[in-house]
């Protein structure tokens, strides 16, 4: 690639460093195409110029663009085609906060491997995933797109959805290179709102918010996304603590970085840069290798580099950086690598393909509340009532390729497997239901209430700022009691929600965005064809006013020891416990799960030593079923105040009724520390607490001593 880079001038460097729509390429450049090209200061010849595209629309359409493109290159220089297949190509798997309610990184990894194998026939060379941004804000409605509150949950499900995209060999047919984003601390926007402000410590940083991405690097992602916010009052996009102190220098990462859409000439209205030719010489220095959607750098940075403002040097590092991955792709020996049209119409949305997604949904529901009522017989009848009574859009945001009506309604599940509802009407309140609708829901035993948010109510730019059902949704629990009938939710939500108003529901189960084959999903889950098993990435607040509520918060000086009997000068709210409705791990299944029998290999250690901790896990069933032995660690004397309770390793088995399980964890020093401000990750010897269960509300406790 050396070579190549070479013989390529100025402006030919430049150009790989721009990343345009397929649209430049697609329409008429005098006619369709006018207006933006003045927009961005644009002529055919810097279009042509272009290194990356973002987005296509199948196989055929990225072919014809690639030949295009070829044909006016002098150096035969390929693009590369990026999008964003966030959880499905076409074949739509749960949303990423519900992917990791699964707490199955392996779940993960196979989802991504069937959306590579989608994307990649289709023209895709990269993708803008996984978004590892860490999120203890339900308002912001990117939350639906992340992987929680933990930062260790969030690093183990980045990492796998790496392995998935990439499979080891990026010249396979059906791989794709994996992009991170949004680096970094995106989650932690002001106030939920997105694209806010956000203001981290270098600590906080370091030791929460980094993880992610630490770990979808050290897997071996080929690229990183800047986010849209500042850090320390600098924008991401042209932030060199971020892009060369902590990603080049400290994690010594050598793929490329690109930024989100426009952030680059978005600088200018941070305030931090005056012009694009400025933003231009910032994104360089900084070590910003492409700029997507925005024209700063094929404008100006020929004039910054001639008039000795940047070196060559920093062009030229960017430019490798591009083509090497180029390279690795396989695009050189075949520029159209895994595009195939023919063989795009037998992979996209395989069977087998539906099958998973169908495998994965019902992994990644969670059952919040149950009195008994679940699962149902198939002889009870049943009346679907709500919102989303009928709903098909169930594919959640970032499901660009994927369509709604492709997919079944849960009446039509229930229906073609014998289970007709006796009455199934989409309504937004109960009022709009007619008396003789009424006497029909009486013919029911059992109301199935389809609430929850609008698909478009969650992802990017939907920030809310009550949490809470929307509209009257909350009269559905209290008009079903009064039919004397039980009240089963099932809530579609990309975030956690407030449900204060419906805790006297018979069952509560979410079911997020579950993809193409939710119904099914919730089917087999409200039958107990598939036992519940899914646990809360994120906790469930109270009220808007307990926001930001986690697992893994830091002690006070005034702790509060007992919720029920709070002392006057401790850390507590008036009006609400400090606890959150439903917490980070709550998961209920149709199986007695114990765990019992805790045992440590030693209660002391070394440095160097590997503490086992076991537990028998036992299912008094009635079902066999799946549950997540979670292990949480304390650190009460540190040289920085440390979380009182942390998760630091998980495992989720599979037991039969009445069998019981030994389960084993090996902690070491890794385990044990934590990252500093500066990045160093150290370990205090002195005592630790541990914990260990299969929910947060029953967990064994024990304690050892590192010396």
């Amino acid at each position: 690639m050396k070579t190549l880079l070479e013989q390529m001038t100025l402006h030919e460097k430049i150009g790989q460093l721009m990343q345009l729509s397929p649209f430049f390429f697609l329409a008429d450049l005098e006619k369709e195409a006018a207006g933006p090209i003045r927009e961005l200061h644009l002529d055919e010849e810097k279009i042509y110029s272009a290194g990356s595209i973002l987005g296509i629309g199948n196989a055929a359409e990225m072919i014809a663009v690639q030949s295009k493109y070829l044909e006016r290159s002098r150096l035969k220089i390929p693009l590369l085609f990026m999008a964003d297949v966030i959880h499905g190509y076409k074949t739509i798997f749960p949303v990423p906060l519900a992917l990791a309610a699964s707490w199955n990184p392996d779940t993960a990894r196979r989802c991504a491997r069937v959306s590579a194998t989608e994307a990649a026939t289709s023209g895709i060379h990269m993708t803008f995933s996984p978004m590892a941004d860490l999120v203890r804000d339900p308002r912001w409605g990117r939350c639906v797109e992340s992987f929680g509150e933990s930062p260790l949950l969030s690093g183990r499900f980045a990492a796998a959805m790496v392995e998935g995209y990439q499979n080891g060999d990026l010249k396979r047919s059906d791989s794709v290179a994996a992009c991170v984003k949004h680096f970094a601390g995106y989650g932690a926007a002001e106030g939920g709102r997105d694209y806010n402000t956000v203001d981290l410590s270098r600590q906080s940083l370091q030791s929460a918010y980094l993880e992610g991405y630490r770990q979808a690097v050290k897997a071996g992602c080929r690229g990183v996304m800047t986010a849209f916010n500042p850090i320390e009052g600098i924008p991401c996009t042209v932030n060199r603590y971020l892009l060369r102190d902590v990603l080049r220098t400290q994690w010594g990462f050598d793929g490329l970085t690109i930024s989100d859409y426009d952030s680059l000439a978005e600088t200018i209205a941070h305030g931090v840069a005056e012009d694009p030719s400025q933003a231009a010489l910032m994104g360089l220095e900084a070590g910003l290798d492409i700029e997507m959607a925005s024209s700063c750098y094929i404008n100006h940075l020929e004039e910054h580099i001639r008039s000795g403002n940047l070196p060559l040097k920093l062009l030229d590092e960017a430019v490798l950086r591009v083509l090497t991955l180029k390279q690795d792709l396989g695009l050189f020996d075949n520029p159209n690598k895994g595009a195939d049209a023919l063989r795009e119409s037998t992979t996209v949305q395989h069977p087998d393909h539906l099958r998973a997604a169908h495998e994965v949904a019902a992994e990644c529901a969670v059952l919040l509340t149950n009195d008994g009522t679940l699962p149902l017989n198939p002889a009870v009848s049943v009346a679907i009532l709500g919102p989303y009574a009928l709903a098909v859009k169930t594919n959640g945001p970032w499901s660009w390729h994927g369509y709604h009506d492709e997919n079944p309604s849960l009446a039509e599940v229930l229906t073609a497997r014998g289970i007709s509802p006796v009455f199934a009407k989409i309504a937004g309140c109960p009022e709009e239901y007619s008396d003789h609708d009424i006497d029909r829901i009486r013919k029911a035993d059992v109301v199935l209430l389809a609430l929850g948010e609008p698909e478009n109510w969650s992802g990017e730019a939907h920030s809310r700022t009550d949490i809470g059902l929307p509209g009257r949704q909350a009269e559905f629990v209290p008009f079903v009691r009064s039919l004397g009938k039980k009240a089963i939710v099932l809530l579609q939500n990309g975030r956690p929600l407030v449900l204060e108003e419906i805790l006297d529901a018979s069952a509560i189960l979410e079911t997020w965005f579950l993809g193409s084959r939710a119904s099914e999903a919730i089917a087999d889950l409200l039958y107990g064809v598939t036992n519940p098993s899914g646990r809360l990435p994120m906790s469930f607040p109270r009220s808007v006013g307990q926001i930001p509520v986690y697992h893994d918060a830091l002690p006070t000086g005034r702790p509060n020891h007992n919720e029920n009997h709070p002392g006057e000068y401790v850390t507590k709210y008036l009006d609400a416990p400090n606890s959150p409705r439903f917490a980070f791990g709550h998961g209920l299944s149709y199986s007695r799960f114990e765990v019992r029998n805790l045992s440590l290999s030693a209660s002391k250690i070394r440095k160097d030593d590997v503490l086992a901790v076991e537990v028998d896990v036992i299912n008094h069933g009635p079902l066999a079923g799946d549950t997540v032995i979670q292990l949480y660690l304390g650190d009460p004397v540190a040289r920085i105040s440390r979380p009182v309770r942390q998760l630091v390793t998980f495992r989720k088995i599979h037991v039969a009724v009445n069998e019981t399980l030994r389960v084993r964890f090996e902690l070491d020093i890794h385990d044990l520390s934590y990252r500093l401000a500066d990045g160093t990750l150290v370990c205090d010897p002195g005592r630790f607490n541990l914990w260990v269960g299969d929910s947060p509300d029953r967990l064994l406790s024990s304690a050892f001593v590192l010396e």
